[in-house]
Parts: structure tokens; sequence; C-alpha cells
């Protein structure tokens, strides 16, 4: 499929980069917090599993990143109920630059940033939601589904029967989204235990090329306001 005749959103190149930023995310908060933002499913699982711990200061940690990432999530459907032209997205996206962009500047107790980074994580991931690469749904900023439907794409493409053009599409997209997922948490680690919480600007970064590519292909294309 042309990657011309898709929207900017449902392009493997911006696939690619909210897998990134997912797994970027999520290891930069870890290592920094031992908290999740971006997979809050993990979130509540280590919540449960540390109920009898007696570490109040991570079960307040992992309280704030949930309750911030829903309220953020709502905050998000509200913007897009109100949402006038394409570039809501490109809006939606400028509270998770702002903060990485500041978060190594500031002196922020722990509990700050896990609120912070929770709840801007949280518009973007409603802003996304429901996203394409190509023609293929795909679960934003996490990897767990996509993992699955690639080894169900590569399985049908080794059986040989149906469609294999559409299979090897399938698994090429996922194992995309998978790759740049892992390479988003490997980069991120070895980022943060050389440049700390500036690590977090390789974040920043991968947003900002983000920002500009839907941006500029929203105006190439002339689609201010049918991409809505």
């Amino acid at each position: 499929m042309s990657q011309q005749q898709l929207l900017p959103q449902n392009t493997r190149f911006m696939a690619v980069l909210l897998g990134f930023i997912g797994g970027a995310l999520d290891v930069f908060c870890h290592m920094h917090y031992d908290v999740l933002v971006a997979t809050q499913t993990g979130n509540i699982i280590l919540l449960i599993a540390n109920v009898k711990s007696q570490n109040i200061y991570d079960f307040v940690l992992r309280c704030l990143s949930i309750v911030f990432f829903s309220t953020g999530f709502i905050v998000g459907i509200f913007i897009k109920d109100r949402r006038k032209t394409a570039y809501w997205r490109a809006y939606s996206l400028l509270p998770l630059l702002i903060i990485t962009l500041l978060l190594p500047l500031f002196d922020f107790h722990k509990y700050i940033s896990v609120s912070l980074i929770a709840f801007v994580t949280g518009i973007m991931m409603l802003t996304f939601s429901g996203s394409l690469i190509e023609d293929h749904p795909f679960t934003i900023l996490m990897t767990s589904g996509n993992y699955r439907k690639m080894l169900m794409a590569i399985y049908r493409l080794i059986q040989g029967k149906g469609d294999t053009a559409e299979f090897k599409r399938q698994a090429i997209n996922y194992g995309l989204i998978v790759i740049s997922f892992i390479s988003g948490g490997v980069i991120s680690a070895a980022f943060t235990s050389i440049f700390q919480t500036k690590s977090v600007w390789l974040i920043s970064t991968a947003l900002t090329v983000m920002l500009i590519y839907y941006c500029y292909n929203i105006k190439k294309a002339d689609i201010k306001y049918t991409d809505i």
C-alpha cells in the first residue's frame, strides 16, 4: 500500500515513532521512578502483587500514575469531542513534549513528576487510540497486542494458505512496531545510565519529529478540515 494514500497518523513512520516513544517512556519511568505510565495494566499488576508490601512510597507512586493517566485520558476525550481541525492531534502532543523538555531542568518530587508524565501520556494515548498502521489496527505505546498479531501473521505466512501477500504485510507492519518498542526501551535504558534524567530528551526528540512530520503532511495534503 502506498504511504502517500494514507492519512499521516496511519503511516508506518508514525506507528514506528509511537512504538519507540512507548518503549522509551516506560523504561525511563521504571528506571527513575519504579513505575509505568504507558502500560497501566502493568502498574495494576504490580500494585496488586505488592499489596502486602510495607513500601507505601511505591504504592502511592503507582496509584498516582493510574489516577493521573486516567484523568489525562478523560481530558483527551474532552479535547477530541471539541476538535475543529486535524491539528488537534498536534496540540494534544504538546503537553507531553513540554513536560519531557522541562523535566530535567527542575528538581520535581517524584510524586509530581510521575503525576505530570502520566497525565500527559493519558492525553496522548486517547489522541492516537484507534490508529492504524496502513489499514491494520494496532495498540499504541505498548506492544503485547501487536506482538500477538505479528506471531499470528507469521504463522499464517509460514502455513502458506490464504492471502500470503497480506499476511506478509501484516507481519512486517506489526514487526516494525514491536522492534521500535524494544528499540525505544533499549536506547532509553542506555541513555538513562549515561545521562540520567536528561535521557528523557530522547522522547522529546521523537515527539518533535512526529509533530513536524504530522503537521507537514496535513498541510501538504490540504486535509486540515477533512482528517478530523
